[in-house]
């Protein structure tokens, strides 16, 4: 007994591709042209009829026998059919490809699978095969009820029985529609106005609907994705969040915000940035460079800061909640409080530790000291910036005696050596040389 669901669906597809005319010839394209009833490209002509019809046929010849389309049609057709179902069959003949969901090609894979399968729902018994009226005929009486598998019918509604399954609402509305024979476009009318469809963002739907009737794009897209975030987790300074070829928790939640939910990659940098956190002493990534950025501005400008003060601001700056031009402005500010009488040029932009270099040259020369060593945290330096030797520019002469006061230069070599001098002049004064 023919298979009444294969019998539709090969009925459609006649109407899809040539409204069942046998002498259709189709247009040039890359491939060559398309030939009968099913349309069946040249280079496949040779090939199919020959395992099929038993003999091989060239593209006339193919035109010219109604019988070797039917042969051919069937046994390609029927292969696709049990292997992939309608959907997938379709997307085959269509695309080489048994994906019914890809947008590719015009018009895309997926509306020619639309068609086909939602047209299964119009057949009423044609005769398909040699012998049909051109449009192959109508048999007498009243529609023929297919009696199509639950599977078949879920195909035919553009779903999959894993997608019904996974919803206690989508499950009961397809099993209305089965119980009352619904036709594809009524269930996916119903199908709008339920509660799942409007509790879903555009964006869920489809993720929902890829992962449920299409598990190897879903996998590829989430694959894609899970590349894509770990990068932007590395960036903001997170790290490789994929050890040993597994996701983190964390990843797969973002992966899952991006693909589910439709979050920007600035989005989700914004999420990502509030997870960071300092490791030995410092940050990596984006907020590892604001978090030394922030270390440098303060140093330059004699501020010191806690490090969960560092981490706070640079997990701020890489979510985006403020930028490092905000911060420095706001150590400049604090900066200009602190060393008072050089407020104008450290709000200009100038570093203190640059306005403090003569203060520091000669601390480094009179107490004997590496420069490098010298900086804003020496109290004699700091004095002098911030007010405490009397205000803006301390003369250096001044300053000079302020060092020489200090208990350190009397251990240095200069100390010794002016000492030596001045008891040498005293000598010279009495009368007594040596």
């Amino acid at each position: 007994m023919a298979d009444a669901g294969f019998e539709a669906f090969l009925w459609s597809i006649t109407m899809q591709e040539s409204g069942g005319n046998y002498r259709a010839v189709g247009p040039p394209t890359p491939y060559g042209r398309a030939y009968g009833r099913y349309q069946v490209l040249a280079p496949n002509v040779g090939p199919w009829t020959a395992k099929y019809y038993g003999k091989r046929l060239t593209p006339q010849q193919f035109l010219n026998n109604p019988a070797a389309q039917d042969a051919v049609v069937r046994g390609v057709l029927g292969g696709y059919y049990r292997k992939y179902g309608a959907r997938g069959a379709a997307a085959m003949w269509y695309s080489g490809q048994p994906n019914p969901n890809k947008t590719y090609g015009n018009p895309p894979v997926y509306q020619y699978v639309n068609s086909v399968v939602s047209r299964m729902g119009s057949y009423r018994g044609q005769k398909i095969g040699v012998g049909a009226s051109g449009g192959g005929g109508y048999t007498s009486g009243g529609p023929v009820k297919v009696a199509l598998s639950r599977e078949e019918l879920m195909e035919q509604y553009g779903l999959s029985a894993s997608l019904i399954n996974s919803s206690k609402e989508l499950r009961s509305l397809f099993n209305k529609a089965v119980a009352g024979s619904w036709s594809a476009a009524r269930f996916q009318a119903a199908l709008k106005n339920s509660k799942w469809w409007k509790n879903q963002s555009s964006t869920l739907r489809k993720y929902l609907t890829t992962k449920y009737t299409d598990p190897a794009t879903w996998k590829q897209q989430q694959s894609a994705a899970t590349y894509a975030v770990n990068q932007l987790a590395v960036a903001v300074g997170l790290g490789n969040q994929i050890k040993g070829g597994k996701a983190s928790k964390l990843l797969k939640d973002a992966v899952y915000k991006k693909t589910a939910l439709g979050w920007t990659d600035a989005r989700i940098k914004d999420w990502m940035g509030t997870k960071v956190s300092v490791h030995s002493g410092g940050m990596w990534g984006e907020a590892g460079e604001a978090f030394d950025e922030m270390h440098e501005i303060a140093y330059l400008n004699g501020m010191k800061y806690s490090t969960s003060w560092y981490a706070k601001r640079a997990k701020d700056v890489v979510s985006g909640k403020t930028t490092m031009q905000n911060v420095e402005e706001t150590i400049r500010r604090q900066a200009a409080a602190r060393y008072a009488p050089y407020a104008e040029q450290i709000r200009a932009g100038q570093n203190v530790l640059d306005l403090a270099a003569p203060y520091i040259k000669s601390v480094a020369q009179l107490l004997e000291l590496p420069e490098s060593d010298v900086d804003l945290n020496e109290k004699l330096v700091y004095n002098a910036m911030s007010g405490g030797h009397g205000g803006a520019n301390f003369p250096l002469w001044e300053f000079e005696k302020a060092v020489k006061n200090d208990p350190r230069w009397r251990k240095t070599n200069n100390a010794r050596e002016s000492m030596f001098t001045v008891a040498h002049k005293i000598l010279q004064d009495f009368g007594v040389s040596y």
